[in-house]
């Protein structure tokens, strides 16, 4: 069963250092590539998170979001005394200088910066990551899913191109006795025309088979493609092997369509027949989009 490279899962976290909103996306590429996009103050993780990631999903362009929302108690209010001290016996100095009125309280005071402020309670790591770790995992296994959901539904399209081009092999070899009658009769015509017209007699008074057999241009095959085909159905028989079964068989899949590829290039440079010639092109369409197809294929 193949599994696509893109996939989303989210999972949300709740535990006493507040709440964890997680999200993974996956797209495809040829290696793995990991974004990371995490809070300052959590990234002694990120290590940790990499190799999570990359053992579950293996291969593509993969995003990591996490948004933490802290509890109200998280941040304590702190007062620097000193500070404040400092600043009320300015104040009354200034006040009495200037011979100014009003009192000097409180709220005046916590508005000068330092003075009050605030201090991030010092979260337990191994806490933390085993409740981040419960939540990635779950977002994980459903990008996994997608991933096979996603992975089934390219496996039916990849198929149905696969049985067109079985199709077009099947028609290519039943022409194929038809263009090497045509070919050889073609040869046996002009060379009878050649020799009728350097007055050396009928070819009918000539074994034909041993001439033929002379001939380099007949005598090469050039116009046999029965090995083509053989290739052809060969690689063709691989390629539904690790469709069928491979869940990471993108980059095998990939050097299969190369391969044929290049043995319908050479079938249709070989023949000089319109029908062929016709089917190895729908061939070579067919074989694109499946080459499309398995660039989002684990």
């Amino acid at each position: 069963m193949l599994h696509s490279m893109t996939g989303f899962g989210s999972a949300e976290v709740r535990s006493e250092f507040g709440y964890f909103l997680i999200e993974i996306q996956g797209l495809n590429s040829r290696f793995c590539d990991i974004v990371v996009k995490l809070p300052g103050e959590l990234s002694m993780f990120e290590i940790k998170l990499r190799k999570l990631i990359e053992k579950k999903l293996v291969r593509g362009r993969i995003s990591f979001f996490l948004k933490w929302t802290k509890p109200d108690d998280f941040q304590f209010p702190h007062i620097n005394k000193t500070l404040a001290k400092t600043y009320s016996d300015r104040l009354k100095l200034l006040k009495k200088e200037l011979k100014l009125t009003g009192a000097i309280d409180v709220q005046t005071l916590v508005r000068f910066d330092g003075v009050m402020y605030t201090e991030n309670t010092k979260i337990k790591e191994k806490k933390v990551w085993s409740d981040l770790e419960k939540g990635i995992n779950r977002a994980l296994n459903s990008v996994s899913r997608m991933r096979m959901k996603e992975g089934a539904l390219l496996q039916k399209s990849i198929i149905k191109y696969v049985n067109s081009i079985k199709r077009s092999i099947k028609k290519i070899e039943s022409r194929q006795p038809i263009v090497l009658r045509k070919s050889r009769e073609k040869l046996v015509k002009n060379m009878k025309e050649t020799l009728k017209g350097a007055n050396i007699g009928a070819l009918g008074t000539i074994d034909k088979e041993k001439l033929l057999s002379r001939l380099p241009i007949y005598n090469t095959n050039c116009l046999d493609i029965s090995e083509e085909i053989t290739r052809i159905e060969s690689h063709i028989h691989q390629f539904l092997s690790l469709v069928n079964s491979a869940k990471m068989a993108g980059r095998n899949l990939d050097f299969i369509v190369q391969e044929l590829n290049r043995e319908i290039n050479t079938l249709g440079s070989k023949t000089n027949d319109v029908i062929i010639a016709r089917e190895a092109i729908t061939i070579k369409n067919n074989l694109e989009k499946i080459k499309e197809q398995i660039q989002n294929v684990l």
